[in-house]
C-alpha cells in the first residue's frame, strides 16, 4: 500500500512539472541572436553584452594577437638547442609556434620574401632613336662678283663692275639630326666672317662697246654671312659602309664689299676723262659699297663612305633651281644719284650649283677631324636695275653672278 502511494505521488509530480514546462515560451534556433530581452532564460541577464569575463565591448579591439610564425616569448632569448635535446613532438598535437591565443592551431608553409629589384640609374644622353652630329668649321675662301646692265642708249652692256680675288675668313657651326626609324634627317650650317683684299674694275661703254672709262679700286673692309637648312631622307648600306641621302633646303648668302680709291687704266677713248696710271681718288677714301643678298632654293643629295675603321669620305651636290637677288650699290661720290644706296638691282630667276667634299679621320669614339673643299655659285642674266634719286625707269640687268670656293677645316662630334 505504501509503495503504491509513493508511486502515485511521483507520477503526479512528474505530470505537474511537465505541464509547467509546456507552458513556457519556446526558443527556436532561427531566432538567435535576435532574442528579445523578455524571453531570456535568466532574469535580468541581457544577452547582447559579453557575459564572461565581463569585458566591455570597447576593449574587444585591443586584444593582442600573435602571428603563427612568431616564437614564444620564453624561446626568443633562450639559447639554441641541438636536435638531440629537442623534445619529441607528439603526433597530432599542435606546434607551440602555431598556437594562437584563441587556441587554434595552423600549420602554414613558410613565406619567402620576394627579391627587390634595384632601380636602374638615370641615363643622360641623346635618345636612341636619334643620331646627332655637329661641330665647327673654318672656311678659307676666294670669291668674285660680276655685275652688268644695259640702259638702252649706249652699249650692251652699258656698264660693268667686276669684283675679284676677295679672300674670305669665316667660321661656322653645323649640325645634323637623323631619326633612325623613319630615315628622315635635318641638317644645317650657320657661318659668318670677313672679306679681305681683292680689287674692283669699273668699265663704261659707248654704243659700239668702246670703253670710255676704265678704273680700278682696292677692296677692303668687308663681311660675309650665310645659313643653310635642309630636310631629307637617307638610307644606309651597312655591309658596304655607305649612307646615301636626298634633301631639299634653303640657302641664305650675303656678301658686303667696300671699294677704296680710283686708279685710272687705259681705255678705248684715249683716256680723255682720266689719264692712264693716274690716281683720281686716294685709296684711303671709300668710293663704292656693294651689298649682295641671295635667297636660294636648293635640291641635292649626299653620300658618306667609310673607307677604313678611322677614315671616312663624304660629299654633297646641290642644284639651285631658283634664287632671288637683292643688291644695294652705293656710289659714295655720286651726289647726282641721291642718298645711298643709290643703285638697286633685283632678280627673280637665278640658278646655280653648290658642292662640297670632306675627308675625315676618327680620333676617338665620338670625335673626328677633317679637311674639305667647297664651291658655291649663283648666276642670272635677267633682272632690273634702278638708279636714284627717282629709281625709275627699270633698266635691264644683263649679268649678275656670285661665286665663292675654298678649303675647310672641320672638327665634328657624333652622338
Amino acid at each position: 500500500m505504501r509503495r503504491t502511494s509513493a508511486r502515485l505521488i511521483d507520477l503526479a509530480f512528474a505530470l505537474g512539472l511537465t505541464l509547467a514546462l509546456s507552458g513556457a515560451p519556446r526558443l527556436h534556433a532561427a531566432e538567435w541572436p535576435n532574442v528579445p530581452r523578455s524571453d531570456t532564460l535568466w532574469p535580468g541577464a541581457p544577452l547582447d553584452d559579453p557575459q564572461w569575463p565581463k569585458i566591455p565591448p570597447s576593449a574587444l579591439g585591443t586584444i593582442p594577437t600573435v602571428p603563427a610564425t612568431a616564437p614564444a616569448p620564453e624561446q626568443a632569448s633562450a639559447p639554441a638547442k641541438s636536435a638531440q635535446d629537442a623534445p619529441a613532438k607528439t603526433a597530432g598535437a599542435p606546434s607551440r609556434d602555431d598556437a594562437l591565443i584563441t587556441g587554434a592551431s595552423l600549420d602554414l608553409p613558410a613565406l619567402k620574401a620576394l627579391p627587390v629589384k634595384a632601380p636602374e640609374p638615370a641615363r643622360f644622353g641623346w635618345p636612341p632613336e636619334f643620331a646627332f652630329e655637329g661641330g665647327l668649321r673654318y672656311w678659307y675662301s676666294v670669291g668674285q662678283n660680276r655685275f652688268a646692265f644695259a640702259n638702252g642708249v649706249s652699249g650692251n652692256p652699258s656698264s660693268t663692275l667686276d669684283w675679284d680675288r676677295m679672300t674670305g675668313h669665316s667660321g661656322e657651326i653645323f649640325g645634323r639630326i637623323d631619326h633612325r626609324p623613319t630615315h628622315v634627317f635635318v641638317k644645317g650650317v650657320l657661318g659668318a666672317g670677313i672679306l679681305k683684299g681683292g680689287d674692283m674694275d669699273d668699265l663704261d661703254f659707248l654704243g659700239n662697246q668702246t670703253s670710255f672709262s676704265n678704273t680700278t679700286s682696292a677692296v677692303d673692309g668687308n663681311n660675309i654671312s650665310y645659313g643653310i637648312i635642309d630636310i631629307g631622307y637617307s638610307f644606309d648600306v651597312p655591309s658596304a659602309g655607305v649612307r646615301y641621302g636626298a634633301f631639299v633646303g634653303y640657302h641664305y648668302w650675303r656678301e658686303k664689299m667696300t671699294a677704296f680709291g680710283i686708279l685710272c687704266n687705259a681705255d678705248g677713248f684715249g683716256n680723255r676723262f682720266c689719264p692712264a696710271g693716274a690716281t683720281a681718288v686716294p685709296f684711303s677714301t671709300p668710293v663704292d659699297v656693294f651689298d649682295t643678298t641671295w635667297n636660294a632654293l636648293r635640291i641635292g643629295g649626299d653620300v658618306r663612305y667609310r673607307l677604313y675603321d678611322h677614315w671616312t669620305v663624304s660629299g654633297e651636290l646641290a642644284f639651285v633651281p631658283y634664287a632671288r637677288l637683292s643688291n644695294d650699290d652705293s656710289h659714295l661720290l655720286r651726289s647726282d644719284l641721291g642718298p645711298v644706296p643709290n643703285i638697286v638691282s633685283t632678280a627673280w630667276a637665278a640658278m646655280g650649283g653648290e658642292a662640297e667634299a670632306f675627308v675625315r679621320y676618327r680620333v676617338g669614339p665620338h670625335f673626328e677631324l677633317g679637311v674639305g673643299a667647297r664651291y658655291w655659285g649663283i648666276f642670272t642674266d635677267k633682272g632690273a636695275v634702278q638708279f636714284g634719286p627717282t629709281f625709275s625707269p627699270d633698266l635691264s640687268l644683263t649679268k649678275f653672278s656670285t661665286q665663292r670656293y675654298g678649303v675647310l677645316l672641320q672638327a665634328k662630334a657624333t652622338f
